[in-house]
């Protein structure tokens, strides 16, 4: 045992006080005078017995409740193990997500309970301890150590943020702000179970590390996994299906949810669904009117205590056509041009080779070749700078093509030209391909596949979209910047029947959309890194801007090609719709929610904590900022005794006031 105060211990030097009362007092003799005497000596022997007995304790109780003071008043404690003033530096990681709004108590969020626990370390520290409070948002806030008052009132200001952090990107941030510093680790959080990676790295293990999880008095929540389109072309007499995908993340079945669609704040559909616990329902609405221009939706319900998920925003864009360029081989009409004809939602042109505008090709969603012979350099150059400026390329070779001249083109190096032979059938496709993601109806293996003989190969593709039954490529995607879709045969019965197939006008179609440098994606998730938009003008020093109400945001960005990309300024954005604005001309309209991943709000056991971490750590599962404080203070400072100093002091003064009330 030892003292926090052990000046204190001077006052004992008081316990001579009562033996001073007692030598000095409860001996000074008096004398009575009685008429008769007779039975004196035997009264007198009795009395003299208890008052003895009396005066001892009254001592005892006096002597035993200035000596409880004094050791109150110099604070006893079994010391820890570790010292509190070993470090007068900590860092705080404050998980301030969304899924902290969800309650650890009746009517207290998880955030609020947070700041609580932090007030009480603010509480146990000395005065001249310093902190370093990390959130998700990694302000600048976070990169000096602060002081008492400085972080106190920074919590005051603290706001859920909209971006989600793995366990992996927070531990590297929390290294990198200790390297080279004597700190002891908090980590609070409710650690939700997809914050956590395959593989995470380690704490040190010469650094303190306090893991603090808050654990919620429920997980039920549902919240909307996707939104999509049946057909995601918008024009003319076209009545969409909007297709929405919601998720019981809970314990619990949902009976008759009720969903409404908006369109420019007007209800447009209503539908239900019952959800099993842990399962999908996906309800479809059908927008039963035109579509002009941008149109803002959003699809709401009701469902508590999270309800920060309770609307999903989305956009609807009927106005821009998308830009196909052919440059074919040929004078005839081709299937190409009958697919992408329809004037509804493309802009085409097909030009032959000799009599092409190079300058059309960077102003092109997709550049189809198709049927070319050979490749020459005034061609290839320009297609490399499109696809660096993420341009999209889709390649038909024609009969013995010139393979030498294809290889210029980045991503063809390994082009070779192949004896054809008989016609074979083509495997079902991968329909868990994101490439496939609501092209088809059904998703039936057993379909009838169109025949095709390759006329080019480039190697093994365990990727490609479509393959020959015995795994040779027939269509494969290649990432170079830009796409290139490649096909192994010519659009020809001679040596395929793909162009005649059902398979065709989706396949075709799908890459025309995923080619579309117009917003034509309904919705974004605020962690995002990049958002791609097409201008057709040149920006200059012109800056785009985010705008919403009275919120301006400047973005950083650059502009690749006829492309802005900007970066997502996640730290800022809500939730909502934000205006692209550039020199005041609006570009387009972003819709942004937060990730589903914030809404599953199911935790890991502190056992699953402890594999995780790893050994070195302490995990403090407390169920309120009061039990917290106790536990910190049983690590830092010991288990203090002074409480129940006060407690026997105030008991051995009453006790010399019962002594002296009731004891003859």
């Amino acid at each position: 045992m030892t003292f926090l105060y052990p000046s204190f211990l001077f006052g004992l030097f008081a316990l001579a006080i009562p033996v001073i009362i007692h030598l000095f007092n409860f001996r000074r003799t008096k004398k009575i005078y009685f008429s008769n005497t007779l039975f004196l000596k035997k009264v007198k022997e009795a009395s003299s017995s208890k008052l003895k007995l009396k005066h001892y304790l009254v001592l005892a109780s006096r002597l035993l409740f200035v000596f409880f003071l004094v050791m109150a008043f110099a604070q006893p404690f079994i010391p820890s193990k570790e010292d509190l003033t070993s470090t007068s530096r900590n860092i705080i990681y404050l998980d301030n997500s969304w899924s902290m709004s969800n309650e650890v108590d009746e009517d207290l969020p998880a955030l609020n309970e947070a700041s609580r626990y932090i007030e009480k370390l603010l509480e146990i520290y000395p005065e001249d301890a310093e902190y370093k409070v990390i959130t998700n948002d990694f302000e600048p806030f976070s990169n000096t150590f602060k002081s008492k008052v400085e972080t106190s009132d920074y919590l005051t200001e603290l706001r859920f943020s909209g971006s989600s952090r793995t366990s992996g990107e927070i531990l590297n941030r929390i290294m990198n702000e200790t390297e080279g510093v004597n700190a002891d680790i908090y980590w609070i959080s409710d650690f939700q179970q997809t914050m956590f990676e395959d593989e995470m790295p380690r704490f040190d293990s010469a650094r303190n590390v306090n893991l603090i999880p808050l654990y919620f008095t429920s997980v039920n929540n549902v919240y909307i996994d996707s939104v999509y389109l049946d057909n995601p072309f918008l024009v003319g007499d076209t009545k969409p299906k909007l297709n929405v995908i919601i998720e019981n993340g809970g314990m619990e079945e949902v009976r008759d949810l009720v969903v409404k669609v908006l369109l420019e704040e007007t209800e447009v559909a209503t539908g239900s669904a019952t959800i099993l616990p842990g399962d999908q329902a996906l309800i479809t609405f059908d927008l039963a009117f035109d579509l002009q221009g941008i149109n803002r939706g959003r699809i709401v319900f009701e469902e508590f205590p999270v309800t920060f998920d309770n609307d999903f925003y989305f956009t609807l864009n009927a106005g821009r056509k998308i830009n196909i360029l052919e440059i074919k081989g040929t004078n005839r009409k081709t299937h190409v041009e009958n697919v992408y004809g329809n004037t509804n939602l493309f802009n085409f042109q097909s030009f032959n080779i000799a009599n092409l505008d190079y300058g059309l090709i960077e102003k092109a969603d997709l550049v189809v070749l198709n049927g070319i012979q050979s490749l020459d350099v005034s061609l290839t150059s320009p297609l490399n700078a499109y696809l660096e400026n993420f341009g999209n390329l889709l390649i038909i070779p024609t009969y013995r093509p010139d393979v030498n001249s294809y290889r210029q083109v980045n991503g063809l190096g390994r082009v070779s030209a192949v004896d054809t032979a008989r016609r074979v059938a083509l495997a079902a496709p991968d329909f868990d391909n994101p490439f496939f993601q609501n092209v088809f109806e059904e998703n039936n293996a057993g379909i009838a596949m169109p025949l095709a003989t390759n006329t080019i190969a480039w190697g093994s593709d365990r990727t490609a979209l479509l393959r020959s039954q015995s795994g040779v490529p027939y269509l494969s995607e290649i990432d170079r910047g830009g796409k290139i879709y490649l096909v192994g045969a010519p659009f020809d019965l001679d040596f395929s029947t793909f162009q005649n197939h059902a398979l065709f006008v989706p396949v075709m179609y799908r890459m025309a959309v995923m080619s579309s440098r117009s917003d034509n994606r309904l919705y974004y998730f605020i962690d995002e890194e990049y958002i791609s938009m097409p201008v057709d003008r040149a920006i200059g020093d012109e800056v785009a801007r985010l705008e919403r109400d009275e919120e301006e945001l400047i973005p950083s960005q650059r502009v690749i090609g006829n492309d802005l990309l900007v970066e997502v300024p996640k730290y800022l954005l809500s939730a909502g719709f934000y205006n692209v604005t550039l020199a005041g001309d609006n570009l387009t309209s972003l819709a942004f929610n937060y990730s589903p991943e914030e809404s599953n709000l199911e935790q890991p056991p502190t056992e699953y904590l402890q594999d995780v971490f790893g050994g070195n750590i302490d995990i403090f599962d407390t169920d309120s900022a009061e039990e917290f404080e106790g536990a910190i203070e049983n690590k830092y400072i010991g288990t203090p005794l002074w409480k129940y100093a006060i407690l026997l002091a105030l008991v051995f003064l009453l006790a010399e006031v019962l002594l002296l009330r009731f004891l003859p």
